[in-house]
């Protein structure tokens, strides 16, 4: 289910569809200018929409896993429990502050 998800929410496939969307409705005597508009519009917010959401995973599961190596890092290091404790609450925000970003670009 979440790859059929995935697909429909591809850039190819959306511009695919607006593309498809177009070309019926001046087939169906639409105005040329407002599909041009309409069209055009899309394809400039569609692609940028998409890949502001996909950084935002991208930068949640990166703040995810530097959170953890450096805790690790730290451990190993022989870090008191303090400086532990710090290092996780800030990893925290950072998890935190990617995660806002992915659910609101």
């Amino acid at each position: 289910m979440k790859t059929k998800l995935t697909k429909l929410t591809s850039r190819k496939f959306l511009l695919s569809v607006i593309s498809m969307l177009s070309g019926i409705a001046l087939l169906c005597g639409a105005n040329q200018e407002t599909v041009a508009v309409l069209s055009g519009a899309a394809m400039t917010v569609i692609p940028a929409l998409v890949y502001c959401i996909m950084e935002g995973k991208i930068d949640a599961v990166s703040a995810e896993q530097a959170k953890t190596a450096i805790t690790e890092a730290a451990d190993a290091l022989g870090a008191d429990a303090s400086v532990q404790h710090l290092i996780q609450a800030a990893g925290e925000l950072i998890t935190a502050a990617a995660k806002a970003t992915k659910e609101h670009p």
